[in-house]
């Protein structure tokens, strides 16, 4: 299983301070050459992104509120989200300061199923965080748990079974899969491979 937060540090703020929920803001660095490390979904609808400086964020969403971010609010706030997903399985991997991934292989039997367990995380997160939401996504292995997840934001739940994986990778852009970056996508591309399907029946030896 691997667990996403959505929009984590903008709604993290939008949590703490009830003047900025519903309106978009960007959580920002502190000094004057920053750039944004998360927007919220009301700023995202204006096409503010991860990574843009200020500047352009205030272009292009004028009624942007900027939010100096706060690392030990954030950090506080992943320590309790595991302190939840430990109640579920004692095998958890920190991925980033807003995702994890659990193996729940031992677990699911005490928890009826997968999708039980997703269940019941959101609503602990709901219960203990309020506004925190997450995607899930739940598959045999890390890579399409990842992809899963980042398969319907927010607040997604996508579970990708062991007999769907082929149709779904099939004619899935290589890019969607984590670790392939731009350029790696231009590399695969030069090599005629622009599927997870393609991408398959490259040979070992071309890709090495």
């Amino acid at each position: 299983m691997h667990i996403d937060m959505n929009a984590f540090f903008a709604s993290v703020e939008q949590q703490v301070n009830p003047a900025l929920r519903g309106k978009p803001i960007a959580v920002i660095g502190s000094n004057e050459r920053t750039v944004v490390t998360t927007a919220s979904y009301e700023a995202r609808a204006y096409g503010v992104k991860t990574g843009m400086t200020k500047y352009e964020a205030q272009r292009l969403c004028p009624p942007i509120i900027l939010v100096a971010g706060d690392t030990s609010r954030y950090t506080d706030t992943c320590r309790r989200l595991v302190g939840i997903y430990q109640q579920y399985t004692p095998i958890v991997e920190v991925y980033s300061i807003d995702e994890a991934f659990l193996d729940i292989t031992g677990s699911t039997p005490l928890f009826e199923s997968a999708v039980t367990i997703a269940h019941r995380i959101k609503e602990d997160i709901h219960k203990n965080f309020g506004r925190l939401t997450c995607s899930v996504g739940i598959a045999p292995n890390k890579l399409l748990a990842k992809l899963g997840s980042d398969m319907k934001k927010p607040d997604g739940l996508v579970i990708i079974h062991q007999e769907d994986i082929e149709g779904l990778l099939e004619h899935l852009p290589a890019k969607e899969l984590c670790g392939i970056g731009s350029r790696m996508e231009k590399y695969l591309a030069d090599m005629g491979i622009t599927t997870c399907g393609e991408l398959k029946r490259a040979s070992i030896h071309a890709l090495r």
